[in-house]
Formats: structure tokens, C-alpha cells, sequence
């Protein structure tokens, strides 16, 4: 297995996914999933496909896509004189006789004379026809997804729109996520994002108020965030335009923020200090990235990402890790000695 097939399947199997349920969101075929997992290159399109295939696969499992892509093109390197993302391999064709390829040349062009005439006959009763520009293959997208067949005219699904997302944080070295996806430690700069209404923006370090907030991602955003210490509402504003006057975690907040919605802030213009949590009872080191998600008594998600080696976090007790990597991930409770939670690459579950 290749480690870009290895970083794949241990996200997927993180989630709790099977390569059936991400064939269905990515409308990618499942034995392609399996052979990008398996690092199974024979069994995969060709190479344009193929790296289409593996970006689409990480960031549905919210993976930076750039180094799987690079390690892929280790184990398959571009034929010399291409380029590894635009190189599409042309097969190889045997040399038609003269007399078939006129007889071919005449069989297209009555094909479209045909097609130009049905045309102008639908003009005549005043119907516009659309002419839809070339898909699939020959538009750079993979034959086979985004794309259907109804009747026999073929319909494109949009592509969904990129928009970049900066996020610049005082005290700086806080880690920013959006709707859960780790985009590292601040400032985080042009980050690409894929466009929507509503996503959950998430800004923590340690010792300062967590802000929480919906955000709209639909345009690209230049937002800035200040920490305020434990137990004061943290502040989010745009450059362009303000957007909240002080945020909490828990969604109070002294305005109404110009992202959320009409319930979301309380108006009372105070937030309730929450009870300090002893933030160091569970130590959690890393040594390697390994995707983690970590959830309190009730269940509720206080922490997921794949954070980077040499990282340290706390977390009270009672909450529940789960690791994709179980060897990269020592934890320590109550000050005791630090042992990881497992074997390399496996998946553990455990409570502390």
C-alpha cells in the first residue's frame, strides 16, 4: 500500500465510512476508491483521471489533496515532457486504410448535416435550442461523473464553486477550523474553500475564549478574530465590514452577528462564565499526524482534526477520543505517564 492509499483509507475508516458511502457523495466508482486505498495503480483510469479521482477523494474526507497528489506522482511520474496535472495518454490506434477513413469522413459529415438541418427546422417554430459545450473527457472532467443522460441529451452538473478564506488571529498560534476541517494554525492565509451559505468557523488556543460562530463562505472572506482570556465573549469582524461584537463558544452573544441567524445571540449584551475545566487532565501528544476526533460526556464534538507532530492538547475528563493512528497518540491523564493508544495505523476508541 502506498502511504497516499495508507492516509486515505485511515481517514475514511476514521469517519466511519465505507468506500460505499464515499462512492455515493463523490459519485466516484467504488473499485476506483478501493484501488486508490490499495495503492492498485493498474487498476485505475488514466493518470488525469486518476489525480482528479485522488483530490476529489481527500477532500471529502477533508484532506489536504497537494500531498497525497505529490506522492502519487512519485509512484507514477508523468511521461517526460508533460505535465503531471494536464498529460492525457492518447492510445494507440492501428493506421486505417485510405478507403475506410474517406468512408468514416463521409459517414460524419452527413451526421452533421443531418444534425445542422434538425436544427434549423426547430429554429424555424421558434424554439432556441442550447448548445451545451464538450463535457466529460474532452473538458478535463473524468467520463462518467457530474454529468447524466435523460432521453439522450446529456446534462452537466456545475462544478462546485472555490472561494479563498483568510483568517487572521490575535494572539497569533491559534488553530482555526471550519465546520470542522483542521485548516491549520494562524493566520491562515487564501485558504481555497468550497462556496456556501453557512459554515461553522472555530478559532482555539489554549487560555482564551473559544469562538464559535456560523460564518458565509459563499464569497471569499477576509476575517479577522481576537481571543479574549477565559470566560470574556471573544470578538470575529470582517475586513470589509464588522460582523459580530463579541461571540462565545456557546453561541451568546452582546449583538446580532451579521453571519448567524436571528436566534442566535441572546441580546442580553453578557455572556455566562462557564466553570473552569481543568484543561490539563488529559494530555494528548502527538508524534506523528493522525486524523482525531474527541467528544465530551454528552457527546458533543470538542476538538476534530489531524493536527501536526509535535502537537500537545488538553481536555478535561470524561471525554472520548478516537484516532485513526493509534500509535502517534500518547495520552496522559491526571498527570501520569504518557502511552500511545495503540498500533500504527489503527483505528482506537477509548474514554479517559
Amino acid at each position: 500500500m502506498t502511504s497516499f492509499g495508507a492516509a486515505l483509507r485511515q481517514a475514511r475508516e476514521g469517519l466511519g465510512l465505507s468506500t460505499q458511502d464515499v462512492a455515493l457523495r463523490t459519485k466516484i466508482r467504488g473499485d476506483y476508491l478501493r484501488a486508490l486505498e490499495d495503492g492498485n495503480l493498474a487498476a485505475l483510469p488514466e493518470r488525469t483521471f486518476a489525480r482528479s479521482y485522488l483530490t476529489r477523494y481527500a477532500r471529502e474526507l477533508g484532506l489536504d489533496p497537494q500531498p497525497l497528489l505529490s506522492d502519487f506522482d512519485r509512484a507514477l511520474p508523468a511521461p517526460a515532457g508533460s505535465s503531471a496535472a494536464t498529460r492525457v495518454t492518447t492510445p494507440v490506434r492501428p493506421a486505417r486504410r485510405p478507403a475506410a477513413l474517406w468512408a468514416a469522413l463521409a459517414a460524419g459529415a452527413l451526421l452533421i448535416a443531418g444534425a445542422a438541418a434538425y436544427q434549423f427546422t426547430r429554429g424555424g417554430n421558434g424554439t432556441q435550442t442550447a448548445v451545451t459545450p464538450a463535457t466529460g473527457a474532452s473538458a478535463g472532467v473524468p467520463a462518467g461523473t457530474g454529468s447524466s443522460s435523460a432521453g439522450g441529451a446529456a446534462t452537466t452538473t456545475p462544478a462546485t464553486q472555490t472561494v479563498r478564506l483568510t483568517v487572521k488571529v490575535v494572539p497569533p498560534g491559534a488553530r482555526v477550523f471550519l465546520d470542522n476541517r483542521d485548516l491549520g494554525t494562524a493566520p491562515v492565509l487564501a485558504f481555497p474553500v468550497d462556496a456556501r451559505r453557512q459554515a461553522e468557523l472555530r478559532v482555539e488556543l489554549q487560555g482564551r475564549e473559544p469562538l464559535r460562530q456560523a460564518v458565509d463562505v459563499s464569497r471569499s472572506r477576509d476575517l479577522r478574530v481576537t481571543l479574549s482570556p477565559s470566560g470574556t465573549a471573544s470578538v470575529l469582524t470582517d475586513a470589509a465590514r464588522p460582523v459580530t461584537t463579541g461571540t462565545k463558544a456557546t453561541g451568546t452573544t452582546s449583538g446580532t452577528p451579521a453571519d448567524q441567524g436571528s436566534g442566535a445571540g441572546t441580546g442580553t449584551g453578557a455572556a455566562p462564565k462557564p466553570t473552569p475545566a481543568p484543561a490539563s487532565a488529559v494530555k494528548v501528544t502527538y508524534s506523528g499526524p493522525s486524523w482525531t476526533r474527541v467528544t465530551d460526556a454528552a457527546g458533543r464534538i470538542v476538538f476534530e482534526g489531524t493536527p501536526p507532530a509535535g502537537t500537545v492538547k488538553g481536555f478535561p475528563k470524561g471525554v472520548t477520543i478516537r484516532t485513526g493512528n493509534a500509535a502517534a497518540v500518547s495520552v496522559s491523564v491526571s498527570g501520569g505517564p504518557s502511552a500511545p493508544l495503540g498500533q500504527s495505523g489503527q483505528v482506537v476508541t477509548r474514554t479517559f
